[in-house]
């Protein structure tokens, strides 16, 4: 636990006083849903402000009670403050992000984004946060953080080094695609998986705001295709020639074979796609079977593509097993226009071999 100072302020000297909001901190705290909000306000209300909100000392800066100070602010209901002694902005964010995580109602999410956090500052100013985290006050910074969170919070350092990656690509969408996502993704209301964001952050550093968006918005409209089928509503279709998708063969048996595998859309009809893989093409395909891939070029994937389907009307001819093994193997890599040096040699050996 962070080592702290506190001093307590019985009562404020009128209804309310002015206190600093630092936005960096206030993200730090789980955003209340519409009812949450509305059952706290009518506590406050009733009962007043029972827990004090907590300032960091010398600042004024808000850490802890950011939406019970907007409800007492607006309504002028009194509070009562504790400050807290911190030496540094990073020790703060530290304090904020280990209270929170002794809270009983955050998401998986929220709690693997501040355990994150935590990590990725106590590495980056260890001088003086592990020497306020040490159980003794000692200064240890031979001492392996991840581990050293890892057994406070019962989890594995392999854990803490996998949040702090969330945590970051996580920080790195709200910085370009907007706080409201963050909040979303923390709610679990985003629909999307870990994988899915660590890749989009990728996206947003190797491609820009404009690519990320775009994988955005088809994975959230694919998400209400989805949902609007379910209900028997029309929708048109999504999809365009020349995207690059991943089979989702659910619902499918036709597609089963082919689960996880790319495709490239060649046709797009109005609730059906005319799709290619490797070896067959299929005519009539739903847009909920079919997932964007996060590719980096559309054209390289097209080209690697056309490669892989030449050779698959040499090899599956004489049907050498390792050849097809290795086929199948590249018509299910994550990026077809992004393949590992290792899979460009086996599909340029391939090519000489079948003499293509």
């Amino acid at each position: 636990m962070l080592a702290t100072n506190l001093s307590k302020v019985s009562e404020p000297s009128q209804p309310y006083r002015t206190l600093k909001i630092e936005p960096e901190f206030k993200n730090l705290i789980p955003p209340l849903s519409a009812e949450e909000k509305a059952q706290l306000e009518a506590n406050l209300k009733e009962f007043g402000c029972l827990d004090p909100l907590i300032i960091q000392k010398g600042t004024g800066i808000l850490l802890d009670g950011h939406n019970r100070y907007e409800i007492c602010t607006r309504l002028q209901i009194p509070y009562k403050i504790v400050e807290i002694d911190l030496p540094s902005w990073e020790a703060a964010i530290c304090w904020i992000a280990n209270h929170q995580l002794g809270r009983r109602n955050i998401t998986p999410e929220t709690a693997s984004y501040l355990r994150g956090k935590r990590y990725l500052h106590l590495k980056g100013d260890r001088s003086d946060n592990l020497k306020q985290n040490s159980p003794n006050g000692k200064n240890f910074l031979s001492v392996d953080v991840a581990k050293t969170l890892a057994e406070q919070y019962k989890v594995t350092d392999r854990t803490i080094r996998n949040d702090a990656q969330f945590t970051a690509s996580l920080d790195t969408l709200a910085q370009v695609l907007g706080d409201d996502l963050k909040h979303s993704i923390l709610t679990r209301t985003a629909g999307l998986t870990k994988k899915e964001i660590l890749s989009l952050a990728k996206v947003v550093q190797d491609e820009g705001k404009e690519a990320a968006q775009r994988i955005l918005n088809n994975k959230q409209n694919l998400t209400d295709i989805t949902e609007q089928i379910k209900n028997k509503q029309r929708v048109p279709n999504p999809r365009r020639v020349g995207e690059v998708c991943q089979i989702i063969a659910k619902g499918n048996p036709e597609l089963k074979k082919f689960s996880k595998c790319w495709t490239i859309i060649s046709e797009v009809n109005l609730h059906s796609c005319y799709i290619k893989t490797w070896n067959m093409d299929f005519p009539t395909v739903r847009p909920e079977n079919l997932e964007p891939l996060y590719v980096k070029c559309e054209v390289t994937a097209a080209q690697n593509i056309e490669r892989i389907r030449k050779l698959s009307d040499k090899i599956y001819k004489e049907y050498e097993s390792t050849h097809v093994a290795v086929l199948e193997t590249l018509a299910r890599v994550p990026d077809p226009s992004s393949l590992t040096p290792k899979q460009e040699r086996m599909l340029a050996f391939l090519e000489q071999e079948y003499e293509l």
